[in-house]
């Protein structure tokens, strides 16, 4: 063969090389139909209908109220009534009654017997008056001599059908019995010094005797001290 048939001939083979390359990228560029790949039931995404928006109105702005200092400050100082009307309101507390009181003159005697100043057949009305409303009030002993008993705490008083003074009973310390400085919680010697000789001494009481009443002091005997005194007649 010949120097130019050989140059043909190795020309065509490159030509015809690069035709089947290209060629061959044509056919690869053909996309491949790949079957469809089906995914488990539990895999399957779940898809929810769209939720439609729900319009939200912006709360509302709170104002500020303005405050009247003037009314404030009369809440605090308290000196507007309306402001204090629903809170109840204590009652004023009232003094303790003063203890009644014995003039020199109106004190116990052997000849004008007394006790806190009073003298028995004193007539009701002039005793209440004196003392006022007692705190307790009864009938002792229902029968023909009834007495009428007003209690007063710290002493009580009893009257007769002819609504006059029958009896006085003391029976607190804090009360004066008019008995020249004597008093509850005192010893029985202390009663004979300042009263002179009982016309009875035993170890619960000591009795004085005059003008048709009897003064009749009970003594505790464990302790010798006096615990009541009392003035009533002498039937």
């Amino acid at each position: 063969m010949n120097k130019s048939i050989k140059l043909i001939v190795l020309g065509c083979v490159p030509v015809a090389f690069a035709s089947l390359l290209v060629a061959g990228c044509q056919k690869s560029s053909v996309p491949f139909a790949q079957p469809p790949i089906e995914s488990p039931a539990h895999m399957q995404p779940t898809v929810y209908p769209s939720a439609t928006p729900v319009a939200v109105s912006p709360a509302p702005t709170p104002t500020a109220t303005p405050v009247d200092a003037s009314k404030h400050e009369a809440q605090v100082a308290g000196s507007s009534k309306s402001d204090f009307s629903d809170i109840p309101q204590t009652a004023a507390s009232t003094k303790p009654t003063a203890k009644p009181k014995v003039k020199a003159e109106d004190a116990y005697q052997q000849e004008k017997p007394t006790l806190m100043g009073l003298k028995l057949g004193t007539l009701k009305n002039d005793v209440l008056d004196r003392f006022g409303k007692a705190k307790k009030q009864f009938i002792m002993d229902e029968d023909d001599d009834a007495i009428d008993v007003y209690d007063y705490t710290d002493f009580s008083v009893g009257f007769n059908k002819q609504n006059t003074l029958e009896f006085v009973d003391v029976h607190s310390v804090d009360i004066d019995p008019g008995l020249r400085g004597l008093r509850l919680g005192q010893k029985a010697q202390d009663a004979i010094t300042i009263l002179g000789k009982p016309d009875s001494n035993t170890t619960y009481v000591l009795s004085y005797k005059a003008q048709g009443t009897i003064l009749k002091i009970d003594i505790d005997p464990k302790e010798s001290t006096i615990q009541s005194i009392k003035l009533f007649a002498d039937h």
